[in-house]
């Protein structure tokens, strides 16, 4: 394997300087293999050791220490992922890489459930290999980083004397200045830049545990923020609200970013243990820097987005986001109004059968008309009636006027259900009324989204046999996007997947989209799950699916989302 450095780029330049101390154990059955890969790895490791089966590869990593074990999985005595598993219950920070010849999506997922680090594919190319070391030897050193920096700020935090408290308000819980401090300072600081720190979901915890354990989670990550912010000149932190921290600092907005990812990084790892388990947090962290005219209100917008991408966030004067932030307003009163107006309708998109070519059904797609006619798409208002308490209310009005619409058709609709409809009391009594009263149970068919969270299989479970008693029929939404496909099968008893529309739009081109729509549909078959292959846009895709013998197709090909129309109270053809 060459590795001169003009076919290679930053990648071999890297690797070269940070692998010169990095040892690594490399386990493989075929002595040619092992042999040359052993001579590739000692151009960048301090020190390589072989072993020639898993039981070997077991042995030494267990009686020595490696920051990096390869291996290949089919191999005598042990294979790679037996031998990983093992050394993961001693050794679970271990890090690791396997090589195979083969692309089995079983091998992958359960290579996921035990933690690798990564995969390398037979044939060994050097580029993807180099590649991928540097990233792993990468994550290595920042993690040996990480440790030495926390000894290093635990020593700076016990030699550093406690600051005596000055003629201000403490916070009786956390010992931290409160918010009044932090308004007055902020007022007479005009060189500083703030930094909000939210713990996540804190309402529940307090809820769920009671007010003594909260207080006593806040003074904890009191402590943690102030021993972590110590070692900083002329820095204040406060406590502002329930579970809201504010830093001030004079730190450049640049270098307190990566301050507070290293913070954020050290929390979220970190258990806490109230009364008999350990549980973890979560932090969201926001940054206003100090030449952004430094306000609280800043902060929260940032905060905000930080909750939502759970990254941190820095806040810069954005003229297109102070837009979306008014146009998100203006859309909070206009889903008021289209309440109150009843202009919450479902659009039909029609679903053929791939044999027959018939349309014999549609899915309901929920739509906001404005007064002047615009039609507005889900993804417009739908996290802004979440946000408002008004998402069920829309749930309501789309299922009625769907059930409504098609009561006297020979065609199934299909109506989508998200967790948060199922959870909703009030929308499954309506809903269970609304089944009762509609004349033919078995032409519904409830599409659950599979991009929703699932946390409680028997509370599920419960709502969709109740479903089915009534003869309704269960699909689940756009399979394929998620590791949790698989268990959602095993567990529910589901009529239709439909396959993710990603997978189909680059099923003509990709590869590995091919081949999961063929895992796919061969499984559902199986199973005797029937398939519908979403976003059919050309007749091209629609000869591959057929091919495939996915049972049913949506899509452009065969037609948009338009209102209910007379045609579709009858099955025809296209």
């Amino acid at each position: 394997m060459s590795t001169n450095p003009e076919n290679f780029g930053a990648s071999l330049e890297t690797l070269l300087k940070i692998g010169h101390n990095i040892t690594v154990l490399y386990v493989e059955d075929d002595p040619v293999i092992r042999q040359e890969f052993t001579h590739f790895l000692n151009r960048f490791f301090f020190k390589v050791d072989t072993a020639a089966n898993g039981k070997e590869g077991l042995k030494s990593a267990l009686d020595y220490e490696y920051d990096l074990i390869i291996s290949d999985i089919e191999m005598p005595y042990m294979n790679g992922l037996d031998m990983i598993e093992k050394i993961k219950e001693q050794k679970p920070r271990q890090a690791t890489l396997l090589v195979s010849a083969h692309h089995e999506i079983t091998m992958m997922q359960r290579s996921i459930e035990i933690g690798v680090d990564g995969y390398l594919f037979k044939p060994i190319l050097p580029n993807q290999t180099i590649a991928l070391l540097h990233k792993v030897v990468s994550h290595i050193k920042q993690e040996e980083e990480n440790i030495r920096y926390k000894i290093h700020l635990e020593k700076l935090v016990e030699a550093k004397s406690q600051k005596l408290l000055q003629l201000y308000t403490i916070d009786r819980i956390s010992g931290l200045y409160t918010r009044g401090k932090f308004e007055e300072d902020l007022l007479s600081r005009s060189d500083v830049s703030l930094a909000l720190f939210k713990i996540n979901d804190f309402k529940s915890l307090n809820d769920f545990y009671g007010y003594e354990i909260g207080d006593s989670i806040i003074r904890r990550c009191a402590d943690f923020l102030r021993e972590r912010f110590s070692i900083l000149d002329n820095a204040d932190l406060y406590r502002i609200s329930g579970s809201h921290f504010a830093l001030l600092t004079p730190m450049p907005s640049d270098d307190l970013e990566q301050f507070a990812i290293v913070t954020n990084h050290i929390f979220e790892n970190q258990q806490i243990k109230i009364e008999s388990e350990f549980i973890h947090l979560q932090m969201a962290i926001a940054i206003v820097p100090h030449n952004e005219a430094v306000s609280l209100s800043k902060g929260d917008i940032a905060l905000r987005e930080a909750q939502r991408t759970g990254k941190v966030v820095v806040y810069r004067q954005d003229p297109i986001k102070d837009q979306l932030r008014s146009k998100k307003l203006k859309y909070k009163e206009e889903i008021k109004r289209a309440l109150r107006e009843n202009r919450f309708v479902p659009f039909y998109q029609p679903i053929i059968d791939n044999i027959s070519k018939k349309i014999i059904k549609y899915e309901a797609l929920a739509r906001l008309i404005l007064p002047d006619g615009k039609i507005i798409t889900p993804e417009h208002f739908l996290n802004i009636s979440k946000e408002t308490k008004t998402y069920g209310q829309i749930s309501h009005m789309v299922i009625k006027k769907a059930m409504d619409d098609f009561k006297d058709s020979e065609c199934n609709v299909s109506i989508n259900l998200s967790i948060d409809d199922i959870k909703n009391s009030f929308t499954q009594k309506f809903l269970f009324a609304q089944i009762e009263a509609f004349p033919a149970p078995n032409r519904l068919v409830f599409e659950l989204l599979e991009s929703e969270g699932i946390d409680s299989y028997e509370e599920l479970g419960l709502f969709l046999n109740r479903l089915k008693h009534y003869g309704c029929q269960i699909a689940i939404d756009d399979f394929g996007s998620g590791y949790s496909n698989f268990e959602h099968l095993a567990r529910l008893n589901i009529d239709y997947i439909k396959i993710d529309g990603s997978l189909i739009m680059d099923i003509e081109s990709g590869i590995l989209s091919q081949t999961i729509v063929e895992l796919i549909t061969s499984f559902a078959k199986k199973m005797e799950i029937k398939t519908i292959a979403e976003f059919v846009s050309n007749r091209s895709i629609e000869s591959m699916i057929d091919s495939l013998e996915v049972n049913e197709s949506q899509g452009y090909l065969f037609g948009q989302p338009v209102p209910y129309d007379l045609s579709m109270r009858f099955i025809q053809s296209l």
